[in-house]
């Protein structure tokens, strides 16, 4: 697994998925300028390519991800990267991800470690 370049931030953001194969609804956990960690009941696979609309909180107009494609699944969550929209909603995203502060990027390392002490004893 290649490391993340970009601090996310928790949300709880609702979205609307629409993929080749159907249209559901989901929610956003995480979310950075280059993708999210979602959640929902929808199959998807990786590599399936998603169209999304976020809705953000407090504001009117719904966040449009035109092009995004599911990079993992596990237990009803997924991962997307975001490959394309549109320059105005990348800085809504890079705003609200600076106003909000990141997830511990140290609890995979905390779990890594905590597991090689149990079985190295």
């Amino acid at each position: 697994m290649q490391p993340r370049c970009r601090l996310r931030v928790p949300v709880g953001y609702s979205a609307s998925i629409q993929s080749d194969t159907g249209a559901g609804e989901g929610v956003l956990l995480d979310l950075s300028p280059a993708g999210c960690r979602m959640r929902s009941d929808i199959a998807l696979n990786a590599g399936t390519y998603l169209a999304l609309q976020i809705a953000i909180s407090r504001e009117r107009t719904p966040l449009t991800v035109e092009v995004s494609v599911v990079r993992w699944c596990k237990d009803g969550h997924f991962g997307v990267e975001f490959l394309r929209y549109s320059q105005g909603d990348r800085e809504r995203v890079t705003s609200l991800v600076a106003a909000l502060p990141p997830t511990e990027m140290s609890a995979h390392l905390t779990y890594a470690t905590s597991t090689f002490s149990a079985v190295g004893s």
